[in-house]
């Protein structure tokens, strides 16, 4: 560890043992402030908010609240509950973040140690300055650089093997900005250091040293082997209000270290027990102290302004995997998540001893989360119109609902027209196997009269965008995205461009 590290973690550490705030003294009691969470989630649940909702709250060192409402899986009629795995998508990055923060405390790397130091015989593109970047620049998002090959595989299709995605480095381009800008790159690259120190990958690394320390035994950077039957799934909201089950596309090849973990309550409200309490959970030191300080030690500050604020919490900067901030004043250590429809909301006030996890699957659930979150803080602090509060903006995510209800029929009228469209170009035309460097293939085909993709694990329907036939929407994990085909289907290069990636067709896939 660099003098100037240690003289920073010390610092923290001295502020970490200040007394709690003097308010604490006067605190509700936490059966009181489970009550309320309690009573606003049913409100919310009855309102039909989202289909399946998750919370936790955590109060010196232990879970003073945990219940899982709705149905994780509504066509089915599969309900939640204690024993649901819930996908926390980029919460990942603090796990991830406090693996990196635990091997520099250990003296294993340094987070100022340059780039290819860490990943020997890597290539970079020329106009990185690979050099110049050290690891904390990809903790804190500040690396400046491209992403799209690596985190187009990792967090979507699995289409390029992870063993090879250090050799995807080279395309990864500058970004032509200085600003500090949130993306999953940087994880992804972290993964690949600790790959290097540890001979059983990531994966075992964190399940051995961060998931089974803190006893959490119910999370997994995997989706073989588990009772699908218990993962919370994203769904899609009907005009009638109702829920419809989507697609869960996650297989072990996007479970990725910036995105791609799945756990239950209890495992996520010891993660914010065992980081609040400085590596202390159950009267155990389980994890040293210094690592949890260092690992929410401020490395970079927040450059853009719509980065610095999100719902009702301040973000000032990010530290290693942590977003640092504040709620009303109040140092907050946070990280959201989201994937598809799901949305998984963890954060925790150190000083106060005091966290929130809540988790959503759909409609306006992901709001709700912030929601529940601001209310058990505000509750804690006293704050005489907390509940009141917590009403008026439940009341208008219910206006919000009635709006994406509304958005739901007008989308779900849009795409049946479409599919109606007589379009002039004949779909046989665009049948083949579409490749890009870095980005692997994507196979078009017909079924029935229609088109439909295969891109790794990611698959569906493609949509006529108009009636020409060149242009199709296709949707990879709830986000809708454009196929361009080229005027003729016999060119060579480009015959396909995605989100400006080019594609050449090969051969028909039959």
């Amino acid at each position: 560890m660099s003098i100037r590290l240690l003289v920073q973690v010390m610092f923290a550490l001295s502020v970490a043992a200040a007394p709690l705030l003097d308010a604490q003294e006067a605190r509700p009691k936490p059966a009181e402030i489970a009550a309320a969470v309690d009573s606003l989630a049913i409100r919310g649940m009855t309102l039909g908010v989202a289909p399946a909702l998750g919370i936790a709250i955590t109060m010196d060192g232990r879970t003073i609240y945990q219940r899982a409402f709705g149905a994780i899986d509504a066509t089915a009629g599969v309900k939640a509950n204690d024993q649901t795995l819930w996908y926390v998508a980029s919460t990942s990055k603090s796990l991830t973040g406090f693996g990196v923060a635990l091997l520099a405390q250990r003296g294993a790397l340094r987070f100022d140690a340059p780039i290819p130091s860490l990943l020997p015989g890597v290539s970079w593109h020329a106009g990185a300055h690979a050099d110049s970047l050290t690891l904390a620049n990809f903790l804190a998002h500040t690396h400046h650089l491209n992403d799209n090959a690596v985190v187009m595989s990792a967090a979507f299709t699995g289409e390029v093997p992870e063993s090879q995605w250090p050799s995807l480095l080279v395309l990864a381009s500058p970004s032509g900005n200085q600003d500090l800008v949130y993306s999953n790159f940087g994880y992804n690259v972290a993964a690949m250091v600790i790959d290097r120190l540890q001979p059983g990958g990531w994966r075992r690394y964190l399940e051995q040293q961060v998931y089974r320390p803190a006893g959490m035994r119910q999370t997994f950077a995997h989706v073989s082997g588990l009772d699908t039957r218990r993962i919370a799934r994203p769904h899609r909201l009907l005009a009638n209000g109702r829920y419809t089950t989507s697609p869960f596309y996650k297989t072990d090849v996007t479970m990725n270290s910036a995105g791609g973990h799945l756990a239950t309550l209890h495992d996520l409200a010891r993660w914010t027990i065992v980081q609040m309490d400085s590596g202390m959970i159950d009267g155990r030191q389980v994890f040293p102290k210094e690592a949890v300080v260092l690992g929410q030690q401020l490395i970079a500050r927040q450059t853009r302004e719509n980065g610095k604020r999100f719902a009702y919490f301040d973000r000032d900067g990010w530290g290693a995997g942590w977003d640092l901030g504040r709620y009303e004043g109040e140092p907050m250590v946070s990280r959201f998540g989201s994937y598809d429809a799901t949305r998984s909301h963890l954060s925790f006030l150190p000083r106060r001893r005091m966290g929130v996890v809540a988790m959503s699957t759909g409609g306006v659930g992901s709001s709700f989360t912030d929601i529940v979150a601001a209310l058990a803080y505000d509750l804690e602090a006293g704050k005489p119109e907390a509940r009141t509060r917590a009403t008026q903006r439940l009341n208008q995510l219910a206006e919000q609902l009635g709006e994406a209800k509304r958005e739901a029929a007008a989308f779900d009228s849009t795409m049946q027209a479409r599919k109606r469209l007589a379009v002039v170009r004949p779909v046989a035309e665009l049948v083949g196997r579409y490749e890009a460097n870095g980005y692997g293939a994507m196979v078009v085909q017909r079924r029935d009269a229609g088109l439909y993709f295969q891109w790794g694990a990611m698959r569906g329907e493609a949509v006529p965008m108009d009636t020409t036939g060149s242009r199709y929407r296709i949707e990879l994990a709830g986000s809708g995205m454009v196929l361009n085909f080229a005027a003729s289907a016999a060119a060579m290069t480009p015959a396909l461009t995605l989100n400006g990636i080019q594609f050449t067709r090969r051969a028909d896939p039959h």
